[in-house]
């Protein structure tokens, strides 16, 4: 049986992938204050949190496309603005001692909290041409081979402890080389979704039934889930952190993010919040540390677990609300192609209409004799 819809060439999967991420990473971020206190919270932030930054990963790697220009002039831009507002933030109204953590200038440079996927993607931003080139050229066995390789390369940066904030730049790059690589076979599954439902249908019964069912543990456990090494997978292997952790981590988070493909990529009421994900990424993080300053998440820690829930879920609602709003992107998309918009804006067609047709001299023929 096939469905009558078909997707539109502008991949519309991957705004509603956005859409869906972006949801996700605020409502992990605002509930994190509460995730130790409530099993039921504990459960649900582990398991946002094996996969949707792997699925932000992904969806970067599918739409990038290797612009030195680009680069430098909106990613590295992008990344400088944003660091500025946060820099600022902490000064005025966390009040941070700058000082004790390497002084003003290292704080702007080096990533704070969130920022670091903005800064990960200059990085791996870099290394499009090797990894095109494996696609491109050598088709699937160029593909697996460049995956094996970020992979690999991703293991490995696990035993030494990167400074500069390199630890998830290496953690994460294999969902962004994985997006970048398998491109066109992730374009066939989704077309193949749209056109028979049992390619929806199995894969989203699959993920529901093993989170369910690793939810479900989670929620037996003496005390609510709370090792965040291998929840965030931040920091180099040692004591309750090994390779395997980090090699499940990966698996899982591209296994899960290729199955959403299939399941979720037709949601297309998430397509809108997918294409406005900037200005709700670089700012729900100021708003939600802006919040905990002012005391609001104290009043509901000692709650029942159903009031705490509803508490972050009208926060983290709100967030979205005010972020993704007509003004506020506007003033962001501005912002991040400032520079950009001025080299990629095509030069001014001459005006025919006002030009005068050119006169063709009329020449009188000879006569032959």
């Amino acid at each position: 049986m096939a469905v009558t819809n078909s997707p539109t060439q502008r991949r519309d999967y991957i705004d509603v992938l956005k859409g869906i991420g972006i949801v996700l990473v605020v409502f992990g971020h605002y509930m994190e204050q509460y995730r130790l206190g409530s099993h039921l919270i504990g459960a649900t932030f582990i398991s946002i949190y094996w996969f949707h930054m792997a699925l932000f990963c992904m969806c970067s790697g599918l739409v990038a496309r290797f612009n030195p220009a680009k680069l430098i002039l909106q990613q590295v831009w992008l990344y400088l603005v944003g660091q500025g507002i946060m820099l600022a933030f902490r000064h005025f109204v966390l009040q941070e001692d700058f000082a004790a953590s390497g002084g003003m200038l290292m704080a702007f440079l080096l990533p704070w909290r969130h920022m670091w996927y903005l800064y990960a993607l200059i990085f791996w931003h870099l290394t499009l041409p090797i990894l095109c080139f494996l696609r491109d050229k050598l088709r699937l066995p160029g593909a697996v081979l460049g995956l094996a390789l970020a992979v690999a390369l991703s293991l490995w940066a696990g035993t030494i402890d990167w400074p500069f904030t390199l630890v998830r730049v290496f953690a994460f790059y294999p969902f962004y080389a994985f997006g970048v690589l398998f491109s066109p076979q992730i374009d066939l599954l989704d077309r193949a979704a749209w056109r028979f439902w049992a390619v929806r249908l199995v894969p989203g019964l699959v993920v529901l039934a093993l989170y369910g069912l690793r939810f479900y543990q989670m929620m037996q456990f003496d005390a609510p889930p709370g090792d965040s090494a291998t929840i965030f997978n931040d920091v180099p292997y040692g004591e309750g952190y090994v390779m395997a952790d980090r090699a499940k981590f990966l698996a899982v988070g591209i296994a899960t993010s290729v199955a959403l493909v299939a399941a979720l990529g037709g949601l297309r009421v998430f397509a809108r919040l997918g294409k406005r994900t900037l200005a709700i990424y670089l700012l729900h993080m100021p708003m939600l540390a802006f919040l905990v300053e002012l005391g609001f998440y104290e009043p509901a820690r000692t709650m029942p677990v159903p009031v705490i829930i509803a508490w972050f879920t009208l926060e983290a609602l709100g967030c979205l609300c005010i972020l993704n709003s007509e003004p506020v992107n506007r003033f962001f998309n501005w912002v991040a192609n400032l520079w950009y918009g001025l080299v990629k804006r095509p030069p001014k067609a001459p005006d025919t209409a006002m030009q005068q047709p050119q006169k063709i001299r009329y020449e009188r023929p000879t006569q032959q004799p």
